[in-house]
């Protein structure tokens, strides 16, 4: 399983206390969907790539515009206002390739509760 996606993980795995909750597991998006939650005040979009949980942060580097409200496909996830591409699976921005990284969180699923947790 690639660390960040895939099945419930047990909660009390080493590193458990960096998860934070951020809603029920019934607000994950289906495959091929954007779903948007709150941490800490601050939007995350979370997309299922064919049954993987990815998570990025809300805003796009380029305007601010809500990536929530972009377009995916596949593993790469389009603004709505001005196109700019990220890979949802790392949050490089891959168009324009200007070597940009947005935030990106480990997702998990415990007691049937969404979990994130930023990445190293």
């Amino acid at each position: 399983m690639t660390p960040g996606t895939g099945p419930a993980m047990p909660s009390n795995e080493a590193g458990a206390s960096e998860f934070r909750p951020v809603g029920p597991a019934t607000c994950l998006p289906g495959p091929g969907r954007l779903a948007t939650v709150l941490l800490d005040g601050a939007e995350v979009v979370i997309a299922n790539v064919r049954g993987r949980f990815y998570a990025i942060e809300g805003p796009c580097a380029h305007a601010g515009s809500p990536l929530g409200a972009g377009f995916l496909a596949g593993h790469l996830l389009r603004c709505a206002q001005h196109a700019w591409t990220y890979d949802v699976t790392d949050g490089w921005l891959v168009d324009p390739p200007v070597g940009r990284r947005i935030r990106s969180y480990r997702v998990r699923v415990a007691d049937g509760v969404v979990e994130l947790a930023p990445r190293p």
